[in-house]
């Protein structure tokens, strides 16, 4: 008899902390979808913005800092893992990044400045990949750094053209130096950001998306606009894995040149 109180009491107790979780875990999918910005207004660009966690929040980073007519600091990257961890690391990333981008005008320095600031609060196992741009609309310049992040994806009159630039994740390794690639754009180049859960999705058969079905949407509705862009890639992605769970969070950004 003490037994089976004592085992009702325990089931208590653990439903009632499933229950904080859940709570907790919600009011942090709140906060997130309120720091995250779901539009961006930069001059000479039309952005739209699309982004989905594989579980209850997202682990991927986003942010746009404009500065005057002169430039602005378009950044994008993915946390490694998933969930409230991942999500945690990248929320430290955006406000580091929002500290260190007035003061930082070249994306090389801002990202070293950034992994560094990160290694002084090293968590074991834990980095992130890192795209920066720096857009100026008066020359139609975008200077491009890449910690680890997806390739950038431009599209010009139906071809994709390169815009190549390495390096390594951010909150790694120590004195990394990163590169700067230079990108002269033209009026109407379509511009494409996505992470790695994009093009890691799984369907069925365990097939993944892959970027060359991402390089074939951007190509093919790059005409009608950033929206178009996103909303079918996303539509994509959803027949393609048909009904199979996210492998990870997803975030699309496309931007157009005006």
């Amino acid at each position: 008899m003490v037994s089976s109180v004592e085992n009702a009491r325990l089931y208590a107790e653990l439903a009632q902390r499933e229950q904080r979780m859940d709570q907790d875990l919600k009011a942090a999918r709140k906060l997130q979808k309120t720091l995250l910005p779901r539009e961006a207004d930069i001059r000479g660009l039309e952005i739209a913005i699309r982004s989905r966690a594989a579980r209850e929040i997202s682990g991927d980073v986003y942010d746009f800092f404009e500065h005057g007519d002169d430039y602005a600091v378009i950044a994008f990257g993915d946390v490694s893992g998933k969930g409230p961890a991942a999500a945690l690391y990248g929320a430290l990333i955006s406000g580091l990044l929002r500290i260190l981008a007035p003061r930082r005008r070249s994306p090389a320095m801002l990202v070293q400045s950034l992994n560094e600031a990160l290694l002084e609060r090293r968590v074991d196992a834990v980095y992130a990949t890192l795209m920066v741009l720096l857009w100026e609309p008066r020359i139609r310049r975008m200077t491009i750094t890449n910690a680890g992040a997806e390739p950038l994806l431009i599209s010009r009159n139906g071809e994709i053209i390169p815009a190549k630039a390495e390096g390594v994740p951010i909150g790694l390794l120590e004195h990394q130096q990163y590169d700067e690639v230079v990108y002269e754009a033209k009026a109407g180049d379509t511009l494409l950001l996505f992470s790695d859960g994009v093009e890691d999705q799984l369907n069925s058969r365990e097939d993944h998306f892959g970027r060359s079905r991402v390089q074939r949407l951007l190509n093919k509705h790059a005409v009608d606009g950033p929206f178009a862009v996103v909303e079918h890639v996303m539509r994509e992605l959803d027949e393609f894995r048909d009904g199979v769970v996210l492998n990870d969070d997803q975030t699309i950004v496309s931007m157009k040149i005006n």
